[in-house]
């Protein structure tokens, strides 16, 4: 099993869980574990606490995860806690770049990410205060050369609950969308796993208008869709493989 490694307070060195042969799935990161409850769920390390908007930004500022009720709750019936970690050493980069205009070097380490990926974290909770859902999605708020590569996040995703088994779905293609170079990639995969739903979307296409090039022809970057979703559900939360 990959640890964490702490290499500041407020600057982690991460990576994905893997499984055990044969033991129970550690938590989907850190303590963020299905099943625990907002009571128990630890604070130190995570900052920013808001109502969550299915994996968009942040709504209204709430002091911890045992405010879940404050948040209005889903189609499911659950209440989305957003959170983030490392939001001062995101600060000093951009205070760094802002001065300086060069990137400093810790920045790949600051802000909420995972396996090195930038993304807009949360949980979601019943009525009773328990996970019953986890949510990580590639921040499209990301500088270029993070939401680039954004599409790659699944592939430690699929690693971390095992590469076999997977159900993935191609999805239609709308009209006008094209592919970056020769890759197009629109797909949903699932997997049922020690008593969780895994859910993993993926997104690496062109939108319609959308060609890479400025008026002039000069080639023009972040003219894409790059993304990945990722999200973990009690699998005996009622509908919930409503989603493909």
């Amino acid at each position: 099993m990959i640890k964490f490694v702490r290499f500041l307070p407020a600057l982690l060195l991460i990576g994905l869980a893997l499984p055990s042969s044969g033991a129970p799935l550690s938590p989907e990161f850190r303590t963020l574990a299905i099943g625990e409850t907002a009571a128990s769920l630890p604070t130190e390390g995570y900052e920013a606490f808001a109502c969550g908007s299915n994996g968009g930004p942040p709504l209204k500022h709430v002091t911890g995860w045992t405010d879940f009720a404050q948040c209005a709750a889903d189609e499911r019936g659950l209440h989305e806690v957003y959170v983030e970690f490392g939001r001062r050493v995101g600060k000093l980069a951009e205070r760094f770049h802002d001065q300086y205009g060069e990137e400093l070097w810790l920045q790949r380490f600051g802000g909420t990410r995972l396996a090195n990926f930038p993304v807009v974290l949360s949980l979601l909770f019943d009525d009773a205060g328990v996970v019953r859902g986890f949510r990580a999605v590639t921040d499209d708020r990301a500088g270029i050369e993070d939401r680039g590569r954004a599409y790659l996040f699944r592939l430690p995703v699929f690693q971390r609950y095992g590469t076999r088994d997977w159900n993935c779905t191609d999805l239609p293609r709308a009209p006008g969308e094209t592919g970056v170079g020769e890759m197009f990639i629109n797909e949903v995969c699932s997997k049922d796993v020690d008593g969780r739903h895994v859910r993993v979307e993926t997104h690496y296409f062109r939108k319609p208008g959308q060609t890479g090039l400025d008026i002039q022809g000069m080639f023009e970057p972040g003219q894409y869709e790059s993304s990945t979703r990722w999200e973990a559900f009690d699998l005996t939360l009622d509908a919930v493989k409503a989603a493909p």
